[in-house]
């Protein structure tokens, strides 16, 4: 992972490209840093326990929120920041864990597949084609090699949960678990892993700094 962008906080720095800004902004964030950076079209915003990137044209494009723990981004996926963002967090093994109450947007959350499997973040219609392109609807058996990570109401425990089936009704997806069925748009972002065929070895090692706050492994 990079150094966090040391930044003179008496002035503005315009002359930040748009991505050079927002690294810097996951950077600080990812080290609990509130650095404040800005040019011509995106600027940070420290606000309470919280950073902010905005945008005049945009708002708000994304909120730090660097005193929670775990540490965790809020992400508005309508951006035209959002693709640039969702990679370097990624990068950083930080993926859209849940969706937030704000319409449209995703909380990112340090995430590892569990052992043996490699993560994909891909849209519901996506895991939908993985799905039927492996014969799923069409063999018996349950798929035992693909794991979803449920989101489920509050206070119900987020976990993996083997995928048991997708099917399709009135232009919308529901996966099945054991016990319940969750319906949600084929854009909808999802988490999932499958298990790795070539080899034993996890999804990789996770670029972040294993002493940081958001880097605590989650249930398996």
């Amino acid at each position: 992972m990079t150094s966090p962008i040391e930044v003179d906080t008496a002035r503005p720095q315009g002359g930040l490209s748009d991505e050079l800004l927002i690294q810097g902004f996951v950077d600080n964030f990812l080290q609990g840093h509130t650095a404040l950076l800005s040019n011509q079209n995106l600027r940070t915003e420290p606000l309470f326990d919280t950073v902010q990137l905005l945008s005049p044209k945009e708002g708000i494009v994304a909120t730090a929120k660097v005193k929670d723990a775990p540490i965790k981004m809020i992400i508005r996926h309508s951006s035209s920041y959002w693709e640039f963002l969702h990679e370097y967090l990624t990068a950083q093994s930080f993926y859209p864990m849940l969706k937030a109450p704000q319409e449209g947007c995703y909380i990112y959350r340090f995430c590892e597949a569990p052992e043996g499997y490699k993560l994909h973040c891909t849209t519901a219609k996506d895991l939908w084609r993985a799905c039927w392109g492996r014969g799923f609807g069409v063999r018996s058996g349950i798929p035992l090699d693909l794991l979803v990570w449920r989101q489920g109401p509050a206070g119900t425990k987020e976990n993996w949960y083997s995928l048991r089936g997708m099917d399709c009704e009135n232009a919308q997806l529901m996966i099945k678990m054991l016990g319940w069925t969750e319906t949600i748009n084929g854009t909808d972002l999802v988490l999932w892993t499958r298990e790795e065929q070539e080899s034993g070895n996890s999804s990789g090692t996770s670029r972040l700094n294993p002493g940081l706050r958001g880097s605590a492994k989650f249930r398996q």
